[in-house]
């Protein structure tokens, strides 16, 4: 892993409207929700691991564009096609209330 992914991740982050610092040294991104700056994340590496600064594992090298959609998640940002299930998808067959 190199700085060349952390970028890559950035950029990633960046088309999710997440606003990221990157310290290339370091290998590690800071990103925050740009309308709440309490959601506030570290993402450091670790390996071939992309982890918070908790050490949460957020996926592997390679996988920057599902890692971005975990980070999103993460710091309350979505697209419609992550946005939540439909009433109908949350409600259990009428089987199953009897």
């Amino acid at each position: 892993m190199d700085r060349n992914d952390l970028q890559r991740l950035a950029g990633d982050l960046e088309e999710y409207g997440l606003r990221v610092t990157v310290d290339g040294s370091a290998l590690r991104l800071k990103v925050t929700n740009p309308l709440n700056s309490r959601l506030t994340e570290e993402i450091l590496t670790k390996g071939e691991q992309y982890v918070t600064g908790f050490d949460y594992a957020i996926g592997e090298y390679g996988h920057e564009q599902a890692c971005a959609e975990r980070i999103a998640r993460m710091l309350a940002v979505g697209t419609s096609a992550m946005a939540a299930p439909s009433e109908s998808a949350n409600r259990l067959p009428a089987e199953a209330h009897r």
